[in-house]
């Protein structure tokens, strides 16, 4: 009867290893099923994508943006001139590149400084002269091999600070023909970027237009352009202006995510990827949800600009609050508050440029500052333009015979156009653009 009893477990043992191997190769079949199916309806979103007209990879990008047959590029030119640069020493008394600050806005340099600009000017001679035949070219496309290098854009900065400070140099010897090939010269190398598909090359565009406009701010203090040269300068800014596109740059973002997603080994994304990410079927849910961020970025891109920045705050908070499983998701896509932030600012920098330049040509015909904005319309604007942070009127406060135009920037409160504190960064301030006279 043992035996029996023994003969009847064995028997018992083998049907329930049974019952576990038909539960394992269930959930692997069901397993191979999900992944084939979220498979294919990946590719279907992805040329659900392309047949609305979007790229999905940095080659379809590129193509997307190729320059026509035989058409001028300005890109070798300006590599030429990235390679021409000539960088000061750390130490040198030359503002941006050195330790030296700027004098206060309309006073003359000192000679210390005048001299160390006119030596970096000089050394950097065939760079300057490079840069102005490129932006004389007009069209660009670098056509760095994003699928072997990480994109650099330092050279592009500097060459950028070297026109602003070519510029202002000028300004201080009273130049403005000289003054005003620098700041179109500037225009253009920032622009040279637009149609990058990093959003990297989106945020350097728009450091880019800052240094540009900061030099503008400084050279309007020390002398007094024509209004044909003031009316063209306002012209390339609004060129300008209106060529900024948060979208392409989204698009192009997410090209990258696609193919990083796809190759966890794709270089040229400098983010770093976990080991979950390097697994099959994580890197396909991580994709779903990437587009899913994406296409959400896009139609906050699509709102008013006042909207803008609280929209895009809402969705980096939805980031993290993703459950644990999820998480990837925040390895591959950046915080797109802070960038949306960018572009308003970019956007706010132009529009007080273009406001003091028809100050300025008001100022040239009239003898004096306006007393209000509304009083440039309709010969110098079309319209008081307007704060991109809020949607009120760029404000304005008179100095003596200077003025103060600011936005209110971030925060959106209107700080009576206190400049920010370099000493305390959490004060309150404003975007200021400041003309002394």
């Amino acid at each position: 009867m043992g035996r029996d009893v023994e003969r009847q477990d064995r028997q018992f043992t083998i049907k329930r290893w049974h019952v576990i191997l038909a539960i394992v190769v269930v959930v692997a079949g069901l397993a191979g099923l999900y992944v084939a199916v979220r498979g294919g309806s990946l590719d279907r979103r992805l040329d659900a994508l392309r047949a609305a007209g979007y790229p999905t990879s940095v080659a379809e990008f590129a193509e997307r943006n190729k320059l026509p047959e035989g058409a001028a590029n300005a890109a070798p030119t300006y590599m030429r001139a990235f390679a021409a640069f000539v960088r000061p020493a750390p130490d040198a008394n030359v503002p941006y590149f050195g330790k030296a600050q700027w004098p206060d806005r309309g006073a003359p340099l000192p000679d210390p400084m005048a001299k160390a600009i006119s030596e970096c000017l000089a050394a950097n001679g065939n760079c300057l002269s490079l840069l102005h035949e490129a932006a004389g070219i007009g069209q660009c496309r670098y056509g760095w091999d994003y699928t072997k290098d990480v994109l650099q854009l330092g050279d592009l900065m500097s060459c950028t600070q070297l026109l602003a400070l070519n510029a202002v140099s000028h300004a201080h010897r009273g130049d403005p023909n000289a003054i005003m090939a620098s700041f179109r010269d500037g225009l253009r190398l920032a622009d040279s970027l637009r149609t990058e598909p990093s959003l990297v090359g989106y945020l350097v565009r728009a450091h880019c237009h800052t240094v540009t406009i900061d030099g503008l701010e400084r050279a309007l203090s020390l002398t007094a352009f024509t209004d044909r040269q003031s009316a063209e300068l306002s012209d390339a800014l609004a060129a300008t202006d209106a060529s900024l596109d948060l979208i392409q740059a989204i698009v192009g973002e997410r090209c990258f995510a696609v193919e990083h997603l796809r190759d966890p080994e794709f270089p040229s994304n400098p983010r770093q990827v976990g080991t979950l990410i390097r697994l099959s079927g994580f890197r396909r849910r991580t994709l779903f949800r990437v587009l899913d961020h994406e296409a959400e970025c896009i139609e906050a891109a699509k709102l008013p600009e006042p909207q803008r920045l609280a929209k895009f705050r809402q969705i980096d908070k939805s980031l993290d609050d993703l459950p644990i499983l999820q998480q990837p998701v925040r390895l591959v896509v950046p915080k797109m508050s802070y960038v949306a932030a960018l572009d308003l600012l970019s956007h706010a920098h132009l529009s007080l440029a273009r406001t003091a330049l028809a100050i300025e040509r008001y100022r040239l015909a009239t003898g004096r500052p306006p007393e209000e904005l509304n009083s440039l319309v309709p010969k110098y604007l079309a319209q008081v333009l307007l704060d991109p942070f809020d949607g009120h009127p760029i404000r304005c406060r008179r100095e003596g015979s200077g003025y103060v135009l600011y936005s209110v920037g971030e925060d959106a409160r209107d700080n009576a156009g206190r400049e920010p504190n370099p000493k305390d960064r959490t004060a309150p301030s404003d975007l200021c653009f400041i003309v002394t006279r």
